[in-house]
């Protein structure tokens, strides 16, 4: 569905897309093109870097509010530290996974750009 917005009485318009495609991402979806298109180093790294993205702040997190009650040195950890840390790492991590998932669309478009040739 296209939407025109004008601003202005006989002002240009602006035309701007509206509905996305729906994708329907069930983990028996996911499995499906798991095994159509298989595991790459390309696929694990964005997998892998994109949970850890997520899973580090909450853990961050988690571990820097055990601070305010414990102190900073628990049972002999640092846990204030490690907090620290994986707060810093989510960063890398979220930019890890989105590279490799650019490197997975780019080797798709070589994959399908060679099957077009052919």
């Amino acid at each position: 569905m296209l939407r025109a917005v004008s601003f202005l009485a006989g002002a240009r318009t602006v035309s701007t897309e509206t509905s996305m495609l729906k994708v329907n991402l069930t983990p028996d979806e996911v499995r499906k093109q798991l095994r159509l298109h298989g595991w790459s180093w390309e696929s694990g790294g964005a997998a892998l870097g994109l949970g850890l993205g997520i899973l580090a702040p909450v853990a961050g997190s988690i571990l820097t509010a055990i601070t305010w009650f414990t102190g900073p040195h628990w049972h002999g950890f640092f846990i204030q530290r490690y907090g620290t840390v994986l707060l810093f790492l989510t960063i890398p991590f979220l930019i890890l996974g989105g590279h490799c998932i650019v490197l997975v669309k780019k080797d798709e478009a070589a994959k399908r750009r060679h099957r077009q040739a052919e």
